[in-house]
């Protein structure tokens, strides 16, 4: 809630409804070395059936971006950085208030960046939470995660006509087309992966590398329907 009083007798409350969770999970430092050194091992080594660049994105490489890869079912020596990444979701969920007690990693991929390079904005389908884990990452030289703002003019693509105003000098989050997350090297951003994410700010240096996982309950139950998902 923001409060703004107009005089002594008349204010305003600004109610924030509809909230946009999006987790910040900090791994210690010790984990953090030995993942990104296991990482960028598996980086330079990996095979080049397990490589993709993609012709819209410039001066970016995969490692198990496509349908029938995943990273943690390549390299079994991940196995315990799944494992802590499987907790960080599960903690993502209880804390928004549903009970989830397994979630299965149905696809993991890794990223590398370079100069110039930017991410166009886009959600995951086939998943219902995905998370980012920022591996070798300068927030002064690599371009952060940015998530869109849906309430904003950006990326709602009416087809009906509607109303704009023009923005105020005024910055706030209500008028930002995209909110920035100002994450650190050893953190994995969460978030529901229908939110729209991206980077139009090319990044200013070689080797920003990252992480990107989508994730999906094992069993879906809302207490009247219920499935389970196998891998």
């Amino acid at each position: 809630m923001q409060k703004k009083y107009h005089n002594e007798k008349t204010y305003l409350d600004i109610l924030d409804i509809n909230p946009e969770p999006i987790g910040l999970f900090t791994f210690p430092l010790s984990k953090h070395i030995k993942y990104k050194n296991q990482l960028k091992l598996i980086y330079e080594n990996a095979s080049n059936d397990l490589r993709q660049e993609f012709h819209n994105e410039k001066n970016v490489q995969h490692i198990c971006n496509i349908s029938n890869q995943n990273l943690f079912n390549s390299f079994s020596e991940l196995n315990e950085l799944k494992s802590d990444l499987q907790k960080f979701v599960l903690t993502y969920i209880e804390f928004l208030g549903y009970e989830c007690d397994e979630i299965i990693i149905n696809s993991a991929w890794l990223n590398k960046s370079d100069e110039k390079s930017t991410l166009a904005y886009h959600n995951h389908c086939n998943s219902y939470i995905s998370a980012n884990y920022f591996i070798n990452y300068n927030p002064d030289l690599h371009s952060s995660l940015t998530f869109r703002n849906d309430r904003a003019s950006l990326g709602r693509n009416q087809d009906f006509p509607f109303f704009k105003l023009k923005k105020s000098k005024k910055k706030s989050i209500y008028n930002s087309d995209v909110i920035n997350i100002d994450a650190n090297e050893g953190q994995v951003i969460v978030w529901r992966s229908n939110q729209s994410h991206g980077y139009f700010e090319p990044n200013k240096a070689n080797g920003r590398m990252t992480l990107s996982l989508n994730s999906l309950p094992r069993t879906i139950d809302d207490g009247l329907y219920k499935f389970t998902i196998s891998e």
